[in-house]
């Protein structure tokens, strides 16, 4: 579908705009050791949700997977990680600045992100609501947590790399994983280099990648053009559907921004509902309509039984992206490349054969006729 330019975002904004603090993530609550001092220290202000996060540290995780697959996931993981300190992500500008008129500074941002590897790429403002509140995860050694975030840069560009149809339909199995990480590790590299040559040309720029966010990537891709949020919590693109990820670097550097766009989500996923209805875990509302989330009206997912399902798995499930009708290659004369490449019916008959079999646990929770059930190929 044709994305349509409009003057402000479809989103509604409902009450006052409250920071999300990092913390409070589901995938942060993951990351803390049982009963280490960060630990104590988060569940004695949240004691209500310390028995969900003990459940969560009992699963098994990837360690579930056969280890040569793994550490694939591992690999790619460490390689991000050498990207993603805070002192890769940002640095001082030069001291001499390059003026360039906005739209042309933005064409010139566009076309550098375009060949290093970008295929979608919006430039928007930043709105401080959609900036974290506290730092709240440690990827890397060395990594403080708590400290307030203060990003009191003016634009975003956000750029967006589409993930492989075929692999996206072996989900939940590694192969799937392994594709949405290769996809981050491309991400990171551009946003890293893209944000030094912001610098470079005299003016503050900081990456934002999967091992380092400081903003919310779904609203802010939203303000920059690039599509609408989806009833499962994420982008949806006009090309690529939800089965794209997202990456970004903020700047003070004066850019001309892009238009908000509406292709058509909001109508849709309000009749559609297969994301909710496919989801093993349960978590993606379905008779459920939209609700006020720190002044937002959206739908809402249960992140916390979607992250559950992801350690009693061992993969990172992505099942929602991949039974969504938006996801699929459509038949437009500009995706036949991709048709020919990645024809995929959810039949999960072109995942790699390099890989070992992985785990069936996920197998038991899909219902009877469910696409990735083996009885239903």
């Amino acid at each position: 579908m044709r994305a349509r330019k409009i003057e402000k975002p479809k989103y509604e904004i409902v009450g006052e705009l409250k920071r999300f603090n990092e913390a409070d993530h589901a995938m942060a609550r993951a990351e803390m050791i049982p009963d280490s001092p960060r630990w104590q220290e988060y569940y004695k202000k949240h004691p209500e949700l310390e028995a969900q996060g003990r459940a969560w540290a009992a699963l098994p995780g990837p360690a579930q997977l056969p280890p040569a697959d793994q550490l694939m996931r591992t690999a790619m993981f460490g390689t991000i990680g050498l990207m993603s300190r805070d002192e890769d992500m940002t640095g001082e500008p030069a001291v001499e600045k390059i003026v360039l008129t906005p739209e042309r500074a933005a064409a010139k941002i566009k076309g550098f992100a375009r060949h290093l590897g970008a295929e979608q790429v919006g430039i928007g403002p930043l709105n401080q609501a959609w900036v974290y509140s506290h730092v709240g995860r440690a990827r890397y050694s060395g990594k403080i947590i708590g400290p307030e975030i203060n990003l009191p840069h003016s634009s975003a560009v956000v750029v967006g790399i589409h993930l492989k149809r075929h692999l996206i339909h072996c989900a939940p199995e590694i192969a799937s994983v392994l594709e949405v990480i290769k996809t981050y590790v491309r991400l990171a590299t551009i946003a890293v280099t893209l944000a030094r040559y912001i610098r470079s040309l005299g003016y503050p720029a900081r990456a934002h990648d999967v091992s380092n966010y400081q903003v919310l990537l779904v609203p802010i891709a939203i303000d920059a053009g690039l599509g609408e949020q989806g009833r499962n919590g994420v982008l949806i693109n006009a090309r690529y559907g939800n089965a794209i990820k997202l990456a970004a670097v903020t700047t003070d550097m004066p850019l001309a921004h892009d238009k908000p766009v509406d292709i058509g989500v909001e109508e849709f996923c309000r009749e559609c509902r297969i994301c909710g209805e496919y989801c093993p875990a349960g978590a993606i509302p379905i008779k459920q309509g939209k609700r006020e989330v720190r002044g937002v009206r959206k739908w809402k997912i249960n992140d916390a039984a979607c992250y559950r399902y992801f350690r009693k798995v061992g993969t990172d499930c992505g099942i929602c992206m991949a039974v969504c009708p938006w996801s699929r290659a459509r038949p437009l004369p500009r995706d036949a490349a991709l048709r020919k490449g990645e024809r995929s019916d959810f039949i999960r008959n072109k995942c790699p054969t390099w890989l070992e079999e992985p785990s069936k646990a996920w197998e038991a929770d899909l219902r009877p006729g469910h696409p990735f059930r083996r009885s239903s190929r």
